[in-house]
């Protein structure tokens, strides 16, 4: 039988083994705490714990940084406090109704979330939520990422979607206008040229039985200019319909562009205007019509020395690109007008007292022929770059 002494031995020996236990279990559970907050602070991306009231009870510097609040603000606070004031009561009834049926979710997915930062700003996140459980109490985590960059991207390439189908209505709708213009062309062309071609016959006897003196007369040669004049409107009138002949063959860009300049620099001889080619040596060969891309070129080239009545730089360059090629015409006269360019190509529009207004729809007809198209970039008393790009092989 023990003795009292002996009893209160065991006794206090019991209590020395339990403080023991209990020392080695809050050794352990600091241990866990600490890898716990150590995890927490190496995470990527703001973390903040709440419990089933909603009141923050643990956040990491990430969330410091994101929301400008410092741990101290956000201990004991309702998470609402990082929820914009209009959506409070909205997001309250969410929280409610996830604390019901707790379960992983990325709640970002598919709909738009919006966080406030201390200041009042405001920035739309993806949140993801995870309940914790622990002894004492039912703890939710949730993983906040700004994606203010994300949505930034989106809607740039939105609006380049919408950009570029917007570009391509209105491509379409061009055409079927060049293509009803090119109609009317073709048929006003024939009406027309047949009393023209008896008046250029008339013209020409009638030079016959003048006088040598009569035949070189100011009003003589005047009437042949006039009528050549026309003859060449009709000329234009019929290419803008005429279909795309056949005989497309492989073509140096750079040479076909050397013969347009040669032909060009005839009009530049008494002016003070300088001429520049840089053409790319990797430009791969072009599958097209020559005489039509000379046409556009010698239009575009003839427009820019047309657009420097006082002299100035004409450059032409050459552009080897993946798929395309890139031809390049810049100048330094006085820019387009910004109120005139969406015009440009709309055909018998000119703000040239001799223009015909066919020059610019022509070249973009044949551009797209080709597969390509024409672009245009101008400032308004400094100059106009007209950009030709082809695909080297067209479809």
């Amino acid at each position: 039988m023990l003795t009292e002494h002996q009893t209160l031995q065991a006794e206090l020996q019991a209590l020395r083994a339990e403080v023991a236990r209990l020392r080695s279990s809050e050794h352990l559970l600091t241990q866990t705490e600490a890898k716990f907050r150590g995890l927490l602070e190496s995470a990527p991306d703001p973390m903040i714990i709440v419990n089933r009231e909603g009141m923050i009870v643990m956040v990491n510097a990430q969330a410091e940084t994101m929301f400008g609040y410092t741990r101290e603000e956000f201990i004991g606070k309702p998470i609402e406090i990082l929820v914009p004031t209009r959506l409070t009561a909205v997001h309250e009834r969410h929280r409610n109704g996830y604390m019901d049926d707790p379960h992983t979710r990325p709640m970002g997915f598919g709909r738009d979330l919006l966080a406030r930062r201390k200041d009042g700003s405001e920035f739309p996140t993806e949140i993801s939520l995870s309940p914790l459980q622990t002894e004492g109490e039912q703890l939710i985590t949730a993983v906040v990422r700004d994606i203010t960059e994300r949505k930034r991207v989106d809607e740039e390439q939105r609006h380049r979607m919408i950009e570029r189908v917007s570009a391509a209505e209105a491509a379409m709708h061009q055409s079927a206008r060049l293509a009803a213009v090119g109609q009317l062309s073709a048929a006003i062309a024939h009406e027309i040229n047949n009393p023209l071609y008896a008046a250029r016959n008339c013209l020409y006897l009638l030079e016959e039985d003048l006088p040598a003196e009569l035949r070189d007369a100011p009003y003589m040669q005047m009437a042949r200019d006039q009528l050549a004049r026309i003859a060449g409107i009709i000329e234009r009138m019929r290419d803008f319909y005429r279909p795309m002949r056949g005989d497309m063959h492989e073509s140096d860009l750079n040479q076909i562009i050397e013969e347009t300049l040669a032909l060009a620099g005839l009009n530049t001889r008494h002016s003070t205007i300088v001429i520049t080619f840089k053409p790319d040596q990797t430009l791969p060969t072009v599958l097209c019509n020559g005489d039509q891309l000379r046409q556009v070129f010698l239009n575009l080239i003839l427009n820019a020395i047309d657009a420097m009545p006082n002299g100035g730089m004409l450059t032409v360059r050459t552009l080897a690109r993946p798929d395309v090629a890139v031809t390049e015409i810049q100048d330094t006269g006085i820019g387009i007008p910004e109120e005139i360019r969406p015009r440009m190509f709309e055909p018998f529009f000119t703000n040239k007292p001799s223009g015909t207004g066919l020059g610019l729809p022509i070249s973009a007809h044949i551009a797209t022929q080709h597969g390509g198209q024409i672009e245009v970039e101008s400032v308004e008393g400094a100059g106009s770059t007209f950009r030709v790009i082809l695909p080297y092989q067209p479809l």
